[in-house]
Parts: structure tokens; C-alpha cells; sequence
């Protein structure tokens, strides 16, 4: 029964450094903010101007 008692500790506590260093690895992944930011420049559509130069001709 002793040996049982040690083997399920040694288990549990295998696990709850898993689940540690699994958190620790996912909050330092997430907490990193080196995204780029991209701009866009808007443009005016010139679809009724084609349309308007296709019924000129």
C-alpha cells in the first residue's frame, strides 16, 4: 500500500508541473505585442467612371 500511495504522488506531482509549465509557456507566448501594423490607403472606386467612358464611346 506504501508504494501505491508513492507512485500516485510521484504522478500528481508530474502533473502539476506539467500543467505549470504549460501555463507559464502560454502566458509568455500571449503576452508578447510585436504585431505589426500595416496601412491602408483608401482609394475612390472608379467603377462609374469606366462605365461612364464605355457609353461615351
Amino acid at each position: 500500500m506504501k508504494n501505491l500511495y508513492k507512485i500516485i504522488t510521484l504522478f500528481a506531482i508530474i502533473f502539476i508541473a506539467g500543467v505549470f509549465v504549460t501555463v507559464i509557456t502560454v502566458n509568455s507566448s500571449l503576452d508578447k505585442v510585436d504585431t505589426p501594423q500595416k496601412t491602408v490607403e483608401i482609394k475612390k472606386d472608379t467603377t462609374y467612371l469606366l462605365k461612364a467612358e464605355k457609353k461615351t464611346v
